[in-house]
């Protein structure tokens, strides 16, 4: 691990552009440990949808000002909290 030289800046725009450009990577001690996080194993799952559906779930989003996703994931938690099951 290398230690961090501080330059003497000779303005706030230099100082700016050395912090920018730092890959810090080099000063930091390997322990394979700093950068481990723990995450669900759990992933998204993709489900084809109509073209047509598709169209009138983007255009309903864009009303809302949501994303399609978002718009989706909505409906369906919505639709599980109510307990009604398709026929």
């Amino acid at each position: 691990m290398k230690e961090l030289q501080m330059p003497e800046f000779k303005s706030d725009e230099d100082e700016v552009q050395f912090w920018d450009n730092l890959d810090t990577a080099d000063f930091m001690d390997d322990d394979g440990e700093w950068f481990r996080f723990e995450v669900d194993n759990t992933r998204a799952v993709r489900v084809p949808i109509l073209p047509e559906i598709a169209s009138e779930l983007s255009r309903r989003a864009r009303t809302q000002g949501v994303s399609l996703e978002t718009l989706v994931n909505a409906w369906l938690v919505e639709h599980l909290h109510t307990g009604v099951e398709p026929d």
